[in-house]
């Protein structure tokens, strides 16, 4: 596997130098544009608390109440960490093997509560903004800590023409990972494994994660995890990856139409990792 720092699309840095508290809005339509052009966006130098980091996500892209809920300061943590709406990844108690994220040192899109929530298709725009306030020097690699990436309309475009038009006639169920009530069913969506996006009208890939279930494998489950790892394997093996390396104050955006990604583990035990995560769907 090919992991590179660099990409030709991801990773684009923009308004550098600027305060996203304070953006006109120009500068918030330069944002978004960059951001469906390249599918990752970095913008540095940041120094936000929880709060105004949701707010600037409502302000740019809408008001989405998708996975957000009120729940009491946590004592131990910095208020300032904390607001509805806003996770907090990583150690931000101290040193621990208590990490909050850990499921997400996987490969996946994150669309996972857009299975059980009513008029939102899989091809909504879910966009997702990493906020680094304590970062790692390394991962358990000895590497730089970074977050690593797919560009899925690359992997789209770098299988042969055969498989291309093989996957344009499939489809896959979405699961949401949050367990329904006994006796309620699993809330899924259906949605082509190609896809165009609704801005750049590019096709592209949307795998979801290895719970997803090809159309007409229902009823086997393993099969379906199987047929999943052999075409996410053969998209990992033909696809560069693009690692963004952290830095503090780094506010990293995804559109999770465009790419996949996974988190990278770090030594919880030797250093301390915060940072900030909201999701919010377009609707501006």
């Amino acid at each position: 596997m090919l992991t590179v720092q660099q990409h030709s699309r991801l990773g684009k840095e923009v308004l550098q130098d600027c305060n996203l508290t304070h953006l006109t809005t120009q500068q918030v339509q330069q944002l978004k544009q960059s951001l469906w052009e390249h599918g990752v966006i970095v913008v540095r130098k940041q120094k936000l608390t929880a709060t105004q980091l949701k707010d600037f996500a409502i302000q740019t892209f809408g008001d989405s109440t998708l996975g957000r809920r009120s729940k009491p300061l946590d004592p131990e943590i910095n208020p300032d960490l904390q607001s509805p709406g806003v996770s907090i990844l990583g150690n931000p108690k101290g040193l621990s093997q208590q990490v909050v994220g850990k499921f997400a040192w996987q490969w996946h899109h994150d669309k996972d509560h857009l299975p059980k929530t009513e008029k939102l298709d899989m091809n909504t725009l879910y966009v997702v903004m990493l906020y680094g306030v304590s970062i790692p020097p390394e991962g358990t690699d000895g590497q730089p800590h970074t977050t690593n990436f797919l560009d899925m309309v690359e992997a789209y475009h770098n299988l042969d023409s055969q498989h291309r038009q093989q996957l344009e006639q499939l489809s896959m169920y979405h699961l949401s990972p949050i367990s329904p009530p006994p006796g309620e069913e699993i809330p899924r969506k259906l949605h082509p494994i190609v896809s165009t996006h609704k801005v750049t009208r590019r096709k592209g890939l949307y795998l979801g994660s290895d719970t997803s279930i090809l159309l007409g494998l229902e009823e086997n489950p393993e099969e379906a995890k199987e047929y999943w790892q052999d075409l996410f394997g053969t998209i990992l093996g033909g696809t560069p990856v693009y690692a963004h390396v952290w830095q503090p104050g780094d506010i990293v955006f995804w559109d999770n139409s465009q790419v996949m990604h996974t988190g990278m583990p770090y030594d919880a035990l030797k250093y301390q990792r915060i940072a900030l995560r909201v999701g919010v769907v377009n609707n501006t």
